[in-house]
């Protein structure tokens, strides 16, 4: 290891400290399970070209800080700089023979590799797990596919809104008697990326058993799938076919989402039990509804769910949704305001446990980003640095890691290996 004080990143103490990730990952998935080994203290190095950076860098064009590119816009994304923080930023032209030397000459001090490519891409350019295993036995390669390495489809390419349909996400969405609903929150990708830090953390622990890598095949697809859960095990069971029902749930009633005042203001609830429909019948001052035999028991409010929804939109309508949440919540009734990216920005409970964390960009300047759903006592996760520019680091990993001399380094700049800026063709923009 290089001494620490050379380092641009000092992670002494944090969970992950002496691991070195190489993230090849574009879009979501890939860096997401990037970012959260690098907020674990991992040395992550965010691996990209000139001829094609992360497709964020690029084709995020209305994320800009006040809406403006500026001058060099593959460094102002929003959604580039949230997913890529505390993460180191090298260049390597990977599709010439002399980048991937370099490149297996990284893998021979790096302990994980994490990927999102089609399955071809790592076969092509003879970087898959059996050529990474013979520069490095220890090493750890972790793809993330849209359908797995194997099967008549793991060829496919997909997007997080494609994979919805796949799954079985989107047959499940949306109202009774209308079109199946689009998510738009591409969930797949979060979700595989938050499964591949999973695998890749239970692998480093096996090798640490085994002193043997591994190869993590981990299918996008397969992943949401496993997210289903009852809509699955319903058919698999009873050969019944989940139908889509909207804003209601099958077992509990009522449950939906009720107007509030104000534009586009909304709450929700959701009763569990003949206790909980009596919290409610009280706090909205209806308290002869509890014993009605309409709504007396669980199957009679769901067969009457639609007087229901008109009696509580009654009580909403002109009330606060946030408001309305907390005297819900105070009187024991899961319930939630629909919340807006301002109102999340404006929360006081996020605000409490410091989930937003300003961090200066160099080229965006400073901004408040999501930071973690969780931390852990003894060893706080925060953000260290903030995201690489485009080759940022190249200096460090390539004469510090690597121990190139100024002649070699020099002619890597002069050849168009490594750079710091996208090619004209790339800012353009391409799949």
């Amino acid at each position: 290891m290089t001494d620490r004080t050379t380092q641009p990143d000092d992670t002494s103490g944090l969970p992950l400290d002496g691991i070195r990730v190489l993230d090849l990952g574009m879009f979501w998935a890939g860096p997401f399970a990037g970012k959260w080994l690098a907020d674990g203290g991992a040395q992550v190095i965010k691996i990209e070209s000139g001829s094609h950076p992360d497709n964020l860098r690029i084709l995020a064009r209305g994320v800009y800080p006040n809406g403006e590119p500026g001058e060099r816009s593959w460094n102002r994304s929003g959604m580039i700089n949230e997913r890529n923080r505390n993460k180191l930023g090298i260049t390597i032209e990977m599709g010439t023979t002399e980048g991937r030397e370099i490149f297996r000459r990284l893998v021979a001090i790096s302990d994980v590799v994490i990927e999102n490519f089609s399955n071809r891409v790592m076969k092509k350019w003879e970087l898959d797990y059996d050529h990474l295993s013979k520069i490095n036995p220890e090493i750890i390669l972790a793809s993330v596919y849209s359908q797995g390495s194997t099967g008549p489809e793991s060829g496919y390419v997909s997007f997080g809104g494609t994979l919805e349909q796949l799954a079985g996400i989107t047959y499940i969405t949306g109202y009774a008697n209308e079109m199946p609903g689009v998510l738009t929150v591409q969930l797949p990708d979060p979700a595989g990326g938050a499964m591949a830090t999973g695998l890749i953390l239970s692998a480093l622990r096996q090798r640490r058993l085994t002193g043997k890598g591994l190869h993590i095949d981990l299918s996008q697809r397969e992943n949401v799938v496993g997210l289903l859960g009852a809509q699955v095990l319903d058919f698999g069971m009873n050969e019944r076919i989940t139908e889509r029902i909207g804003n209601r749930d099958p077992h509990m009633a009522p449950h939906g989402c009720y107007r509030c005042s104000g534009e586009d203001a909304w709450v929700t609830l959701a009763i569990s039990s003949d206790d909980e429909w009596a919290a409610l019948a009280h706090l909205i001052g209806q308290e002869s509804l509890i014993h009605d035999d309409r709504f007396a028991t669980v199957g009679a409010r769901h067969r009457n769910h639609d007087e229901l929804d008109s009696i509580i939109s009654d009580w909403t309508k002109d009330r606060g949704k946030i408001d309305t949440m907390h005297q819900l919540q105070d009187a024991g009734i899961a319930a939630g305001a629909v919340y807006t990216a301002a109102d999340l920005y404006a929360d006081p409970h996020l605000e409490a446990r410091s989930f937003w964390e300003a961090t200066d960009e160099p080229d965006a300047g400073p901004h408040r980003f999501p930071g973690r759903p969780g931390q852990l006592s003894k060893t706080p996760l925060g953000t260290r640095l903030p995201t690489p520019t485009l080759g940022q680091h190249n200096e460090y990993v390539f004469r510090e890691l690597l121990g190139m001399t100024d002649d070699e380094y020099t002619a890597l700049e002069t050849s168009g290996l490594i750079t710091t800026e996208p090619t004209e063709a790339a800012q353009k923009g391409r799949l």
